[in-house]
């Protein structure tokens, strides 16, 4: 793989760990440790996993899956891939989505437009643990210029103080220069939340979701592709984890299940999968080792595209169970060479 400033060996099929709540924490503490003073007041996340009053249990009005903007249908929206490639985030991006159809496609004008990022972390974007900061504001602009009313930088982040995290990873600065609004929660502080019953669910009867989602009518996740100590990858779907009112509960179950029933729920008009850096280990929040493909990956079906993505971590997709579970709940489809794939360099 181009790019790589690695040289291990690839993982072995089926070797993807399947850690308990416990451990997952533990190895996301790792993660954190080196964050200097903005961490040393904060715990880490407590949500779900037996740790009653660390964070607000579930709540808020009742909601049906309906309620939940549907993707957008507009004929010029291309349904395969396009995997652009090149140094600058920005000029890539928009050859991505020139070749995609364009942001027109979308119809985005007097629409708001909700931008589902990664900000967990607060680290530098050379880390690659969060969404570029350039990605950020390049797609506000674009979309700001297509018509839409209103951008919003939207998440529900794993730490506590969210300023000083959106400054660290640039999102926040970035985000406000372009034009857009910043709603970003904090773990223990989630916002305003419905309650949608999850038709046919097993691993979830139900799930809180967060109020923006509701209020959007386009919705664009923008996830970060790196290594994760539960799930294996975090890519385009389990970064819809930050859409939930408590994140901690999607580890107290099925994960990899919760992940594909949560993703048949919220249905995205647009992923932009940021791989212009991918953290190869000690995801999610690292240090670890970084590579470069320097690649933005956009579509429209969540599991081809993080089908794809998996190899740039030289996994195969059928090994990331929440990708086959998708595929079995209709979300998409692991051969994302059926779909088409345009390649394109900047």
């Amino acid at each position: 793989m181009g790019g790589l400033e690695d040289t291990r060996k690839p993982e072995a099929e089926g070797a993807e760990p399947r850690l308990g709540r416990r451990e997952f924490l533990e190895k996301l503490g790792m993660g954190l440790v080196g964050l200097g003073g903005l961490y040393a007041a904060m715990a880490l996340p407590g949500c779900g996993g037996g740790s009653p009053g660390t964070c607000p249990t579930e709540g808020g009005t009742a909601a049906e899956a309906g309620d939940i903007p549907a993707p957008a249908e507009g004929a010029g929206i291309y349904r395969g891939l396009v995997v652009a490639e090149g140094k600058d985030p920005r000029t890539t991006l928009r050859l991505g989505l020139h070749e995609w159809g364009g942001l027109e496609a979308l119809e985005p004008t007097g629409k708001k437009v909700l931008l589902k990022v990664n900000a967990a972390f607060a680290r530098s974007p050379e880390d690659a643990a969060t969404t570029h900061p350039d990605l950020v504001s390049e797609a506000v602009r674009l979309f700001l210029s297509a018509g839409a009313s209103e951008v919003v930088v939207y998440d529900h982040i794993l730490q506590d103080l969210v300023e000083p995290t959106l400054e660290k990873n640039g999102i926040g600065p970035a985000a406000r220069e372009a034009g857009a609004r910043l709603a970003v929660y904090a773990v223990k502080k989630p916002g305003p939340s419905r309650i949608v019953q999850v038709p046919g669910g097993k691993a979830l009867s139900s799930i809180g979701i967060l109020e923006e989602v509701f209020q959007a009518d386009i919705i664009v996740n923008m996830p970060k592709a790196k290594h994760h100590s539960g799930a294996g990858l975090t890519l385009a779907m389990k970064n819809l984890i930050g859409c939930t009112q408590n994140m901690g509960r999607m580890h107290d179950v099925d994960l990899h299940r919760a992940i594909a029933e949560l993703n048949a729920l919220i249905r995205p008009s647009l992923i932009i999968l940021d791989a212009t850096s991918v953290l190869l280990d000690n995801g999610p929040g690292g240090p670890g080792t970084v590579a470069r493909p320097q690649k933005i990956i956009l579509g429209t079906d969540p599991v081809a595209v993080d089908a794809y993505a998996c190899g740039l971590f030289d996994r195969s997709p059928k090994k990331i169970r929440y990708l086959s579970h998708g595929e079995e709940l209709g979300v998409g489809t692991i051969d994302y060479h059926s779909l088409g794939v345009k390649e394109v360099e900047a």
